[in-house]
């Protein structure tokens, strides 16, 4: 799929400003996402696209930039799910794909989608200290960019800023890894019962040994991980108990949640309302230490 999605990538870029995607009405219409779909579908020809990958289109909504909107036009096959991203002018006349978007303004915080946030039950590093900036992740056990963002970005943080930030873990399995669910439940029950400290613990072990981890075993894996770090896991309840409905409900509520606020990737931080897309530690840190001011 990659390949296709190379070839892909560049025939939208050719075709940026094409007639294909104009309308003739000058008045902007409510954009219809399956007729962009459609046209999308159309450009690239039945026989670009392989035949184990559905296309389907996500929802339109606005941008952080005026004039445009912007979705995803989703690749799927039995090796995932991969987004493409697009931008759309407002009368539907342009599509831009694969666009970074660079925001040049200082962080701002916006108390009011942290409002929206529900703390309860959430495991935090630093629940002593009540000044702090609130960071919160939205993330993937399974997850390459995770790992690095759990293992080097927050490690970092933890140690430049100390007290002065506390970090708050949501989860936010993707449907396309295979034990990250069940590593969602497990740390969920764990919080739950023996408190963010082993929570902690047990989150840094699953990063650091991410390659170790197989669907099939993921139990039996994660145990034998767990037994070389002197945790005393062994006779805990979660192992049984993680997929009960208390810890499926909180998960799906954190996707849930995550989605309501924007979060398409992981991992995804929540600064004081202030987001970040992947693990970019220099705006992470730009936006800390503007709050702290």
């Amino acid at each position: 799929m990659l390949n296709f999605l190379k070839i892909f990538s560049f025939l939208l870029f050719i075709v940026v400003g094409c007639d294909s995607f104009k309308t003739e009405n000058k008045v902007s219409p409510r954009l219809d996402k399956e007729e962009i779909l459609q046209k999308v579908k159309r450009l690239l020809g039945p026989s670009s696209i392989p035949d184990d990958t559905l296309v389907s289109i996500t929802a339109i909504k606005d941008s952080p930039i005026e004039g445009l909107k912007e979705g995803a036009i989703l690749f799927k096959n039995l090796k995932g799910t991969q987004p493409v991203p697009f931008y759309i002018s407002n009368d539907g006349r342009y599509i831009i794909f694969n666009s970074t978007t660079y925001d040049l303004s200082s962080p701002k915080k916006d108390l009011d989608l942290m409002g929206k946030i529900d703390f309860k039950g959430v495991p935090v590093s630093n629940s002593s200290s009540t000044n702090s900036i609130r960071i919160v992740e939205y993330s993937d056990y399974q997850c390459p960019a995770c790992k690095f963002a759990a293992l080097e970005v927050i490690a970092k943080l933890k140690n430049d800023y100390g007290e002065k930030v506390s970090f708050y873990f949501k989860h936010f399995p993707l449907t396309f890894h295979k034990w990250s669910n069940s590593a969602a439940t497990f740390t969920a029950c764990l919080n739950d019962v023996h408190g963010a400290k082993t929570f902690w613990e047990v989150h840094d072990l699953i990063f650091k040994f991410q390659k170790d981890i197989k669907a099939a075993s993921f139990e039996s894996d994660l145990l034998e991980i767990i037994k070389t770090s002197n945790l005393n896991l062994e006779s805990s309840s979660c192992w049984n108990n993680h997929t009960n409905s208390k810890y499926v409900e909180f998960v799906n509520s954190n996707l849930k949640e995550g989605k309501e606020l924007g979060v398409e990737s992981t991992p995804t931080f929540i600064i004081e309302g202030y987001i970040v897309r992947g693990a970019d530690i220099g705006r992470i840190k730009e936006a800390i230490d503007n709050f702290l001011r």
